[in-house]
């Protein structure tokens, strides 16, 4: 590689327009940062006054820029318009970018920056959706902009606006396409689970939070403990309990979890209205610090739902005076017209979602109070429309594909098979069926109501 000497704005900008090789210009401009003026240079205007970022082109020049770019704007008061961000980002060239991933990195979280600094995330919405969609060479890598972008979705309440990229399934890692860390993983799954969450949408948000939880490591994160405190509130929701963690997951996680007051609410849940309400202000501290105080009062909002689910278990028939008793926030006003209306509603409204299968019979006295609930077992299940299954089997066809060749890679992985081969040696406990083949601080977010 030819020594190029870059000591100005001047140099680097004739440097960059003189059309070297990315991986040239890359390490060029690498050593030109690392100077401690460096960034300052690429921040300012050349010798002549001029604003580099008009004298590049995003497309042509996409490397320089990029590295003008981010120093821009991460300088005190950055003095890029959104506008221009935008148009980098939707016309930036992806492979001279990819050989400089920490500076694709720096410019993700500096769009966000520039965006809190004008009070406004939802600027950076547009610029870092764009930018993630163009920069990896398919949507099934997982990089660096992922958690920058799903920060920004929550800060700005735009949560709808993270869902299409969830909702995509990410296979591959590349460290050399983004300088991605362990802690990213657990952040894209954890993050991910919160703005599920928000939208209400429990069960990918069970499985998002299920991955940040599982994910092995040689010790647990905090961000998995909190992952799990959030798991565990969303099987409430979703099942009434909290389900066994996967056998893969790490044994320390459970020890810890029971150390917290959430485990005090697992066992007792649903219990009463009133025994919940005691427990969450005597530790309510706790919950407000782990931001989880919206989320909780969800879980109290579905718990009359599992009250009414476990009376199905041993009684046939209750009045609506029992079933509003034993759901009341006050036990004295159970025989309230304002209680038994609303036992009646939720016991309609479960039984309009098919939650529970029941009817509810009017009293001859008159007196809704005795209106009589008559619980009935579940019809046996439909037969699945044809359509139905097809679809299903085909996704299953391609999700196994797709097991099949990730295998398949991971069987030629040097590391893996040098790792696979020491633990084999030195008896890891971990289990390799074919080595040659392959194998067989973060932040709490959300405030939900009901």
């Amino acid at each position: 590689m030819a020594t190029v000497n870059l000591n100005s704005l001047n140099d680097v900008l004739a440097y960059v327009q003189s059309g070297p090789p990315p991986n040239h210009l890359a390490h060029h401009l690498r050593a030109f940062v690392k100077r401690d003026v460096g960034e300052t240079i690429l921040a300012s205007v050349n010798a002549e006054g001029h604003d580099p970022l008009n004298l590049l082109h995003p497309q042509t020049h996409t490397l320089g820029l990029l590295f003008i770019l981010s120093a821009r704007l991460t300088v005190a008061e950055p003095d890029v318009s959104f506008e221009y961000i935008d148009t980098f980002c939707t016309s930036f060239s992806a492979f001279p970018a990819r050989f400089a991933p920490e500076r694709v990195t720096l410019l993700a979280k500096a769009i966000a920056y520039v965006a809190e600094t004008h009070q406004n995330h939802s600027l950076a919405i547009g610029p870092l959706k764009t930018l993630l969609s163009r920069y990896a060479p398919s949507p099934a890598y997982l990089t660096t902009i992922h958690c920058v972008f799903l920060r920004v979705c929550l800060k700005a309440e735009c949560w709808s606006q993270a869902v299409p990229v969830l909702s995509t399934a990410l296979t591959e890692v590349d460290r050399t396409l983004s300088d991605i860390t362990y802690l990213d993983n657990l952040t894209y799954h954890y993050l991910g689970g919160v703005i599920f969450t928000v939208l209400k949408r429990y069960e990918e948000a069970e499985e998002f939070f299920e991955n940040a939880v599982t994910v092995p490591g040689i010790a647990v994160s905090a961000v998995q403990l909190e992952a799990l405190k959030k798991l565990t509130l969303v099987q409430l929701i979703l099942y009434g309990k909290a389900k066994a963690l996967p056998k893969y997951a790490s044994s320390a996680l459970p020890r810890l979890f029971k150390q917290t007051p959430y485990q005090h609410l697992v066992k007792n849940y649903p219990g009463s209205i009133v025994g919940l309400a005691v427990a969450l202000e005597k530790e309510a501290a706790v919950f407000s610090a782990d931001g989880n105080v919206g989320l909780i009062k969800q879980v109290v909002h579905h718990a009359p739902r599992w009250i009414v689910r476990k009376l199905t278990d041993t009684y046939t028939t209750l009045s609506l005076e029992e079933i509003s008793k034993a759901i009341g926030t006050d036990v004295k006003k159970s025989k309230s017209a304002p209680a038994i209306e609303e036992a009646t509603l939720l016991i309609l409204g479960m039984i309009e979602r098919d939650e529970i299968h029941a009817t509810i019979s009017p009293s001859t006295s008159g007196n809704p109070a005795a209106a009589t609930v008559t619980f009935r077992d579940p019809p046996p299940p439909k037969y699945f429309d044809p359509a139905i299954l097809e679809r299903i089997l085909a996704d299953a066809q391609m999700q196994s594909a797709q097991l099949g060749m990730d295998d398949r890679l991971l069987g030629k992985n040097k590391t893996y098979l040098a790792k696979a081969v020491k633990d084999r040696e030195f008896g890891s406990g971990m289990q390799y069926d074919d080595i040659e083949g392959g194998m067989g601080d973060v932040g709490a977010y959300g405030e939900w109501d009901p």
